[in-house]
C-alpha cells in the first residue's frame, strides 16, 4: 500500500498543478476577452453618440443651398434632368459574356 501511494502521489500532484495552471490561463484569457468586449462596447457607443451630435450640429449650421436641399444631407429622391434629351438614341444590343 505504501508503494502505491509513493507511486501515485507525485503523478497526482503534477496533474493537479497542470490542471490548475491550465484553468488559471483559461480564466485570464476569458477575463481579457470580457474586458475587451466591454471596452469596445463603450467605445462604439461613445463614437456613435459623438457622430450623431456632430451630424446634428453640422445640419443646423448649414444654410440651404437650394430650396429643400441641404449640402450635408443625403436625400433619397429621383434625379430629374433639367433639360430634355435633344436626340433620340438608337436601340443597341450589348452582348454579355
Amino acid at each position: 500500500m505504501k508503494n502505491k501511494i509513493r507511486f501515485i502521489l507525485p503523478r497526482l500532484i503534477a496533474l493537479t498543478v497542470i490542471v490548475g495552471l491550465a484553468s488559471l490561463i483559461m480564466g485570464a484569457i476569458f477575463k481579457l476577452l470580457l474586458v475587451a468586449t466591454i471596452l469596445f462596447g463603450i467605445g462604439s457607443f461613445a463614437m456613435a453618440k459623438m457622430r450623431r451630435r456632430e451630424m446634428r450640429s453640422f445640419k443646423m449650421d448649414k444654410a440651404p443651398i437650394h430650396p429643400g436641399m441641404y449640402s450635408a444631407s443625403r436625400t433619397n429622391s429621383v434625379i430629374v434632368p433639367l433639360y430634355k434629351q435633344q436626340r433620340n438614341k438608337n436601340a443597341t444590343i450589348v452582348p454579355v459574356y
